[in-house]
């Protein structure tokens, strides 16, 4: 990625690798309540696993990318304390917490054998993301495409290149 490409169209693509993850995650959540064999549920434990690892890596990327190079800026004109991006900041850290449950249910797993839970706290973290992204996509980078200038921009996507 280069500094020339426009931050809120870098964020918007990083939303369609969660959206294509999201995808996964709600087919495996279906196969897991559906199938019988102990063989095949493992199996399908293991591809959460997967998952839970672009979480903790990709996503928390996307976050920190956010938080740290696009809010600050665009907290500027529109405040952080309250307003959207407050709202955002409350559902990073919900989906944070939420994941750190999913993975603690995953990692369980072998001992409980508890697919229900995982079934539950898969389709509440696919819920949380989806309808978050939806408000970045359709309020947040709005906001931000009308109050940033170019240079700022260029800025945050600089800021943003150094986050891993």
């Amino acid at each position: 990625m280069d500094t020339s490409i426009d931050p809120i169209t870098a964020l918007k693509s990083d939303h369609e690798a969660v959206r294509a993850v999201l995808n996964n995650l709600e087919g495996y959540l279906k196969k897991i309540g559906s199938v019988s064999s102990d063989g095949l549920k493992n199996n399908l434990i293991n591809q959460l696993h997967e998952i839970t690892a672009f979480i903790d890596k990709d996503l928390e990327i996307h976050f920190k990318k956010e938080e740290e190079a696009l809010f600050p800026v665009l907290g500027n004109y529109i405040g952080i304390e309250t307003g959207p991006i407050h709202v955002m900041l409350i559902e990073h850290k919900h989906s944070r917490e939420l994941s750190g449950e999913f993975k603690a249910k995953i990692n369980s797993y072998p001992a409980e054998k508890d697919y229900k839970s995982i079934i539950d706290l898969g389709n509440s973290f696919i819920r949380l993301l989806s309808e978050h992204i939806d408000k970045e996509e359709n309020i947040l980078f709005n906001m931000a495409d009308m109050q940033l200038s170019r240079d700022e921009k260029h800025g945050i996507m600089e800021k943003m290149l150094t986050i891993k």
